[in-house]
Protein backbone atom coordinates (compact mmCIF):
# COMPACT_ATOMS: atom_id res chain seq x y z
CA UNK A 1 0.00 0.00 0.00
CA UNK A 2 1.37 3.45 -1.05
CA UNK A 3 2.96 5.28 2.36
CA UNK A 4 0.22 8.53 1.13
CA UNK A 5 -2.81 6.82 2.12
CA UNK A 6 -4.14 7.47 5.56
CA UNK A 7 -7.05 5.56 7.44
CA UNK A 8 -8.59 6.02 10.93
CA UNK A 9 -10.38 3.07 12.86
CA UNK A 10 -13.39 4.65 13.09
CA UNK A 11 -14.08 2.52 16.50
CA UNK A 12 -11.22 3.63 17.86
CA UNK A 13 -10.85 7.58 16.29
CA UNK A 14 -11.08 10.23 18.19
CA UNK A 15 -13.58 12.44 16.89
CA UNK A 16 -16.88 14.05 18.10
CA UNK A 17 -19.24 15.27 15.57
CA UNK A 18 -19.48 19.10 15.82
CA UNK A 19 -22.17 21.71 15.20
CA UNK A 20 -20.68 24.87 13.26
CA UNK A 21 -22.05 28.12 14.25
CA UNK A 22 -19.76 29.67 11.19
CA UNK A 23 -21.41 27.53 8.48
CA UNK A 24 -24.68 25.36 7.99
CA UNK A 25 -22.99 21.46 7.57
CA UNK A 26 -25.31 19.63 4.84
CA UNK A 27 -25.48 16.65 2.36
CA UNK A 28 -23.73 17.34 -0.98
CA UNK A 29 -26.12 17.15 -3.65
CA UNK A 30 -25.29 17.53 -7.50
CA UNK A 31 -27.49 20.78 -7.95
CA UNK A 32 -24.76 22.35 -6.13
CA UNK A 33 -21.75 21.19 -8.08
CA UNK A 34 -21.30 24.60 -10.07
CA UNK A 35 -21.15 26.80 -6.96
CA UNK A 36 -19.15 24.39 -5.13
CA UNK A 37 -16.30 24.99 -7.78
CA UNK A 38 -15.55 28.84 -7.22
CA UNK A 39 -14.95 27.21 -3.02
CA UNK A 40 -12.48 23.88 -4.82
CA UNK A 41 -11.01 26.26 -7.01
CA UNK A 42 -9.86 29.00 -4.41
CA UNK A 43 -8.66 26.12 -1.50
CA UNK A 44 -5.89 23.96 -3.66
CA UNK A 45 -2.68 26.17 -4.93
CA UNK A 46 -2.67 26.96 -8.81
CA UNK A 47 -2.03 23.64 -10.51
CA UNK A 48 -2.13 21.14 -7.54
CA UNK A 49 -5.91 20.54 -8.80
CA UNK A 50 -7.50 22.56 -11.10
CA UNK A 51 -5.90 24.69 -13.35
CA UNK A 52 -8.66 26.86 -14.60
CA UNK A 53 -12.44 27.47 -12.78
CA UNK A 54 -13.88 25.54 -16.04
CA UNK A 55 -11.55 22.59 -15.23
CA UNK A 56 -12.77 22.83 -11.01
CA UNK A 57 -16.27 23.11 -12.07
CA UNK A 58 -16.05 19.97 -14.36
CA UNK A 59 -14.51 18.48 -11.89
CA UNK A 60 -17.10 18.81 -9.28
CA UNK A 61 -19.86 17.69 -12.01
CA UNK A 62 -17.28 14.66 -12.38
CA UNK A 63 -17.60 14.02 -8.50
CA UNK A 64 -21.73 14.16 -8.57
CA UNK A 65 -21.59 11.63 -11.91
CA UNK A 66 -19.47 9.07 -9.83
CA UNK A 67 -16.20 9.23 -11.78
CA UNK A 68 -14.48 8.94 -8.96
CA UNK A 69 -16.26 6.28 -7.45
CA UNK A 70 -19.84 5.86 -6.33
CA UNK A 71 -20.63 8.85 -4.23
CA UNK A 72 -21.40 8.11 -0.71
CA UNK A 73 -23.93 11.05 -0.28
CA UNK A 74 -25.30 9.77 3.50
CA UNK A 75 -21.39 10.54 4.33
CA UNK A 76 -20.61 13.28 2.33
CA UNK A 77 -21.27 17.13 3.27
CA UNK A 78 -20.55 20.54 1.75
CA UNK A 79 -20.59 23.78 4.84
CA UNK A 80 -22.94 26.68 3.40
CA UNK A 81 -22.20 30.17 4.52
CA UNK A 82 -25.79 32.30 3.65
CA UNK A 83 -26.73 29.57 1.19
CA UNK A 84 -23.29 29.92 -0.66
CA UNK A 85 -20.87 26.82 -0.75
CA UNK A 86 -17.46 27.40 1.66
CA UNK A 87 -15.81 23.94 1.54
CA UNK A 88 -16.68 20.03 1.34
CA UNK A 89 -15.95 16.49 2.05
CA UNK A 90 -16.81 13.75 -0.67
CA UNK A 91 -16.57 10.60 0.39
CA UNK A 92 -16.79 7.28 -1.98
CA UNK A 93 -17.61 3.41 -1.74
CA UNK A 94 -13.76 2.89 -2.27
CA UNK A 95 -10.83 3.81 -3.56
CA UNK A 96 -10.84 3.59 -7.39
CA UNK A 97 -7.05 3.93 -7.11
CA UNK A 98 -6.25 1.05 -4.78
CA UNK A 99 -7.04 -2.37 -5.46
CA UNK A 100 -6.35 -3.57 -2.03
CA UNK A 101 -8.03 -0.92 -0.11
CA UNK A 102 -11.36 -1.16 0.72
CA UNK A 103 -14.47 0.96 2.59
CA UNK A 104 -15.00 4.77 2.45
CA UNK A 105 -12.23 6.48 0.90
CA UNK A 106 -12.14 10.61 1.14
CA UNK A 107 -11.40 11.60 -2.74
CA UNK A 108 -11.67 15.58 -1.26
CA UNK A 109 -12.30 17.60 1.48
CA UNK A 110 -11.46 21.35 1.15
CA UNK A 111 -12.29 24.97 2.67
CA UNK A 112 -11.98 28.14 0.99
CA UNK A 113 -9.07 29.35 2.49
CA UNK A 114 -11.08 32.87 2.96
CA UNK A 115 -12.92 30.58 5.63
CA UNK A 116 -9.73 28.72 7.51
CA UNK A 117 -9.67 29.20 10.94
CA UNK A 118 -12.99 28.62 11.62
CA UNK A 119 -13.29 24.26 12.27
CA UNK A 120 -15.09 24.20 9.09
CA UNK A 121 -12.24 20.85 8.01
CA UNK A 122 -12.89 19.27 11.97
CA UNK A 123 -16.52 19.69 11.60
CA UNK A 124 -16.80 18.13 8.08
CA UNK A 125 -14.41 15.50 8.53
CA UNK A 126 -15.97 14.33 11.60
CA UNK A 127 -19.42 14.31 10.02
CA UNK A 128 -18.39 11.91 7.35
CA UNK A 129 -16.22 10.09 9.74
CA UNK A 130 -19.48 9.70 11.85
CA UNK A 131 -21.99 8.99 8.88
CA UNK A 132 -19.49 6.07 7.72
CA UNK A 133 -19.52 4.41 11.43
CA UNK A 134 -23.51 4.99 12.05
CA UNK A 135 -23.44 2.81 8.66
CA UNK A 136 -21.10 0.12 9.63
CA UNK A 137 -18.09 1.42 8.41
CA UNK A 138 -14.76 -0.07 10.40
CA UNK A 139 -12.88 2.19 8.46
CA UNK A 140 -12.02 5.66 6.60
CA UNK A 141 -9.11 6.04 4.64
CA UNK A 142 -8.05 8.96 2.51
CA UNK A 143 -4.31 10.39 0.21
CA UNK A 144 -2.19 12.91 0.92
CA UNK A 145 -0.54 14.80 -1.53
CA UNK A 146 0.95 18.09 -2.97
CA UNK A 147 -2.35 19.78 -1.91
CA UNK A 148 -2.30 18.65 1.47
CA UNK A 149 -1.03 21.34 3.89
CA UNK A 150 0.68 21.13 7.17
CA UNK A 151 -2.56 21.94 9.11
CA UNK A 152 -4.69 19.65 7.54
CA UNK A 153 -1.68 16.97 7.83
CA UNK A 154 -2.09 17.49 11.59
CA UNK A 155 -5.69 17.45 11.32
CA UNK A 156 -5.73 13.79 10.44
CA UNK A 157 -3.53 12.68 12.77
CA UNK A 158 -5.73 14.41 15.64
CA UNK A 159 -8.62 13.14 14.38
CA UNK A 160 -7.14 9.58 14.41
CA UNK A 161 -5.77 8.85 10.92
CA UNK A 162 -2.38 6.82 10.69
CA UNK A 163 -0.27 5.64 7.96
CA UNK A 164 -1.17 1.83 7.38
CA UNK A 165 1.58 -0.61 8.18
Amino acid sequence: MPSDVLQAVLQHADFTPTVSSYADICHAESSSSAALADAYFAAYPPGIAARTLKEAQSEMEETFAHEYGQLLENASFVALQQGTPIGAIFVVEESIWDEDLFGPFIIDLFVDPRHHGHGLGRTLIAAAMSACKNHGADTLSLRIGDGTSGAALELYKRLGFRELA
